[in-house]
């Protein structure tokens, strides 16, 4: 599971995450299973079926056309909220789907 290093409310309190100038995305920096800090760019949360998921993109030193995104579902273990990467594929599409639709994207 990751650990989020930042906010101490949930993505409800405040409706974003981490620091933001005025053409980024809220920034977060997660802790993988390794120990190694991942920077991520927050792109939505979704609900689905009573739970939460975020849909976030690694920010990586190359830039690239395509975007590649990570969808977490967000937990509160022990007060703090974990977020674990969703691996159920047809789980994954639904979200994805979600997701596009909330940005009004028209799927392919």
């Amino acid at each position: 599971m990751d650990e989020f290093s930042g906010c101490t409310g949930s993505c409800g309190t405040c409706g974003g995450c981490g620091p933001t100038s005025e053409d980024s995305l809220p920034i977060l920096v997660l802790t993988d299973e390794n120990g190694k800090e991942v920077t991520f760019e927050k792109l939505d949360v979704v609900v689905l079926d009573g739970k939460s998921y975020m849909i976030v993109s690694e920010i990586k030193e190359d830039e690239s056309d395509e975007i590649e995104v990570v969808i977490l579902e967000i937990k509160e273990e022990n007060g703090s909220e974990v977020f674990d990467t969703v691996s159920d594929q047809d789980l994954s599409k639904k979200v994805y789907s979600m997701f596009l639709k909330q940005q009004g994207i028209e799927e392919e």
